[in-house]
């Protein structure tokens, strides 16, 4: 069976886990400067990398592929992504322990299989995402009530508006998942600010537990 390639940093003796999933034409490479940035102490990252290669590049993948117009193909990276988490993250951690960070097609995957697992997660923090299919609506399981969902998204991005961002915070609020949305100034990017509250959250979620 095909595994994920992916690489892990890890800070210190690690109690918790941070799993960043890269977006469209990113690899896992795509932003492993970020423990040094957040300098999150006991933290094990992971940057997996998607399975589809764009272009005839390996440099550059996706979490899903194009059968035909409109119509995606995204099994494959669910059963990878699921046989990494098991493997490598969740034999090490308690689910509420794990924190997710997806950008861009990441955070669709966040939307779409992540929060669609029986684990009720740390937290899932989303940038600058979309759900790919309003027709059949967002379903995630009931465990993930519990779980804190902190989107973010660049009020100036071109490339997937912000309204993405925030139809899906209407749709969560609606229906009382535990989310909020973080607006912000910039494209499609991450911001600085917005992973400063994300390591707050982080921290403060474990000084309660002190």
């Amino acid at each position: 069976m095909q595994k994920l390639d992916f690489i892990s940093i890890s800070e210190g003796d690690s109690e918790k886990a941070v799993v960043f999933i890269h977006g469209w034409k990113g690899n896992k490479n795509s932003f492993t400067s970020l423990p040094s940035m957040l300098k999150l102490d006991s933290t094990t990252w992971y940057f997996p990398e998607a399975p589809y290669i764009l272009e005839d590049n390996n440099k550059f993948k996706s979490w899903a592929y194009e059968k035909e117009d409109g119509i995606f193909e995204t099994e494959k990276s669910k059963l990878l992504l699921n046989d990494f988490l098991l493997k490598n993250v969740l034999n090490k951690f308690s689910p509420e322990n794990v924190f997710f960070i997806g950008f861009s097609q990441g955070a669709t995957v966040c939307y779409e299989f992540i929060l669609n697992l029986k684990y009720s997660w740390g937290g899932i923090f989303p940038v600058a995402g979309f759900f790919r299919d309003w027709n059949k609506g967002i379903t995630l399981h009931p465990v993930q009530k519990k779980t804190m969902i902190f989107i973010g998204h660049g009020i100036a991005d071109r490339i997937i508006n912000v309204s993405e961002s925030e139809n899906i915070y209407k749709y969560l609020s609606k229906r009382k998942y535990n989310c909020k949305l973080m607006k912000y100034n910039g494209g499609h990017k991450i911001s600085i600010d917005y992973l400063r509250e994300v390591k707050k959250y982080i921290l403060n979620k474990y000084e309660q537990k002190l």
